[in-house]
C-alpha cells in the first residue's frame, strides 16, 4: 500500500469506526436502563422497594435525554431469564458492534502512528540528501516510492475477542449480584 492509499485508509477506518462506536454505544447503555427499569421489579414488597429509585433515575434520565428518542424507541430491551429471546441476540449484535468499531479505529490509529513514524523518515532523508549536496528530492518523491506494509487483523485480538468477554463477565457478575439473573 502506498503512502496516499495509507492516508486514506485512515480517514475510511476513522469515518465507519467513530460513528458505529458512537451509535452502537449510545444503543447499548438506553438497553441496559431499559433492561433495569422494566427487568428489576419482580413484584414482591422487597424488590419494588430496591426497585423504585432505580426506575425513577432511569426515567430522569428518559425524561432528559429526548435527543435520544430514536435509541429509546428502537433499542432492544434485553432481558435476562431467556437468554436465547430475540431481544437478546439484537442486544448482543449490537453490542458486539461496538468492539467492531474499536477495533477499527485502533487500526486507524496504528496505521497513523506508522504514517507519523514515516513522515519522520521522510524528513531525515530529505535533511541527508541536502547536507550531502546531492540535489534533493521532493517530499512527494520520497512518498510515492514509500510502501506501507497492511495492518494483520491479529493486531487487534484484544479487541475484538478479550475485550467483549472480559466485559461480558463484569456484567453478568453484576447482573448476579443484583438479581436480575
Amino acid at each position: 500500500m502506498t503512502y496516499d492509499e495509507a492516508k486514506k485508509k485512515i480517514l475510511i477506518k476513522w469515518l465507519v469506526g467513530a460513528p458505529v462506536i458512537v451509535a452502537t454505544s449510545l444503543s447499548s447503555a438506553v438497553s441496559a436502563l431499559k433492561m433495569f427499569y422494566f427487568g428489576l421489579d419482580s413484584g414482591d414488597q422487597l424488590s419494588s422497594a430496591i426497585a423504585l429509585p432505580i426506575k425513577r433515575l432511569v426515567y430522569l434520565i428518559y425524561e432528559n435525554t429526548h435527543f435520544l428518542e430514536f435509541f429509546w424507541k428502537h433499542s432492544p430491551t434485553p432481558t435476562p431469564k431467556e437468554l436465547f429471546a430475540n431481544s437478546n441476540i439484537a442486544f448482543f449484535v449490537i453490542y458486539l458492534c461496538i468492539f467492531f468499531g474499536m477495533a477499527s479505529v485502533g487500526s486507524a490509529r496504528s496505521l497513523s502512528a506508522r504514517l507519523a513514524e514515516i513522515d519522520k523518515e521522510i524528513e531525515n532523508e530529505l535533511i541527508r540528501e541536502s547536507v550531502k549536496g546531492n540535489a534533493p528530492r521532493r517530499r512527494q518523491e520520497i512518498q510515492e516510492q514509500v510502501s506501507v506494509p497492511k495492518p494483520g487483523w491479529l493486531s487487534q485480538i484484544h479487541t475484538l475477542y478479550l475485550a467483549p468477554i472480559v466485559v461480558g463477565v463484569v456484567v453478568a457478575v453484576i447482573a448476579k449480584l443484583s438479581g436480575l439473573v
